[in-house]
């Protein structure tokens, strides 16, 4: 398998970074500083403190015709134990926030729980919604994050962004093309780093606090806390068993009715409200699935997670299936990073491989 960088050209980035005083990692066990808990050595991890900082890196990278790939809070990605990557750019550490007269500006690194935060003890309304969901600023307006009714795009003013040869550009939000999970960011290269938001005052904040209370407990009545874990893998604005099982027999769909409506009642949920689990529709719909010896989570088929015996090969082989059964008409929500690299076990090309082209195949759906 080829290398997408030379020693020479991991030599002449270390002295740059080392002449220009910009925060890295040299081979780095990314693993454990991962959502999901997986990923290998990462070559040269780059971390810069400020949007000056990732300006130079990038201009330089480019320049070079060096590949790297920015990376945030790993909240949405799957890095491989099996690949070692060449150079990653995290903007983790890009988190400065200053309020102003009715805005606000917040780094991309900055954390989207702690924005909510933010907006709670200056009375400010409007993001209640993204109370728990997790990742940064930078990854939220990437994908415009949100839920229960909230999405991140509502209250943007504007977004400072780098161009892929470092040049720094100004947006409104009229031209980002914001729509359900999408923005003019998923279609680039360009990288997000500061979001200027409205952030008008309100008298009283107990109306907001009481929301994202209620919103804080409904998550996680739904999502997995307890295993490393990517939230949704498919963005499904609908019954997601309904459309996973939608060409079965009409008799299979009457039993996956029937058992919603035992397992999934006012009362049933009031039982079960200390330890809430979609086990009995998991249990149904697994019948019908190939890739049996993969347990999903307890709270949902549509949530990965790593139970510390999860084979690469098995979670991708289910992620496939359930791709297969939604359709085209929803995407994957999960990213997997499959580069650049710098070593790969020999053992993982194959796999490798099919999980590229798999994603090749999505991409283009995507662009129709």
């Amino acid at each position: 398998m080829n290398t997408d960088i030379t020693e020479d050209q991991i030599a002449s980035t270390e002295s740059f970074l080392y002449d220009n005083n910009i925060w890295f990692k040299k081979d780095y066990n990314i693993k454990y500083d991962t959502f999901f808990k997986t990923g290998g050595v990462v070559k040269i991890f780059i971390t810069p403190r400020c949007a000056k900082e990732l300006s130079k890196a990038v201009t330089y990278l480019y320049n070079s015709k060096i590949k790297y790939k920015i990376i945030g809070f790993t909240s949405n990605i799957i890095l491989f134990d099996e690949i070692e990557y060449s150079i990653l750019i995290s903007t983790c550490n890009i988190k400065n926030i200053s309020i102003g007269e009715g805005y606000v500006d917040v780094g991309c690194g900055y954390s989207l729980q702690d924005f909510v935060r933010v907006a709670i003890i200056n009375g400010v309304v409007g993001y209640e919604g993204l109370e728990g969901i997790p990742g940064s600023i930078g990854g939220g307006v990437f994908m415009n994050a949100g839920a229960y009714g909230y999405e991140i795009a509502t209250n943007i003013i504007s977004i400072d962004y780098i161009e892929e040869d470092g040049k720094q550009k100004t947006i409104s939000k009229e031209q980002c093309g914001f729509a359900y999970r999408k923005s003019f960011f998923k279609s680039s290269n360009n990288i997000i780093t500061s979001v200027r938001f409205k952030f008008n005052r309100s008298v009283n904040n107990k109306n907001i606090v009481e929301r994202v209370e209620r919103y804080h407990i409904a998550r996680h009545s739904y999502q997995e806390f307890s295993y490393p874990n990517l939230g949704s893998m498919f963005s499904v604005n609908k019954d997601f068993y309904r459309e996973l099982i939608k060409n079965e027999s009409k008799s299979f769909l009457m039993l996956y009715y029937i058992l919603k409506i035992l397992t999934k009642n006012p009362i049933s949920k009031f039982i079960n409200r200390k330890s809430p689990n979609s086990s009995a529709l998991i249990w149904l719909i697994s019948k019908k699935m190939k890739q049996s010896n993969y347990s999903p989570s307890k709270k949902g088929m549509n949530i990965l997670i790593n139970s510390g015996q999860l084979s690469t090969k098995e979670s991708f082989d289910y992620i496939v299936e359930i791709k297969n059964k939604l359709g085209d008409e929803f995407h994957i929500e999960n990213e997997s990073i499959l580069g650049p690299v710098y070593k790969i076990r020999p053992e993982f090309v194959p796999l490798f491989q099919s999980i590229k082209q798999n994603l090749m195949t999505t991409e283009k759906e995507l662009s129709k």
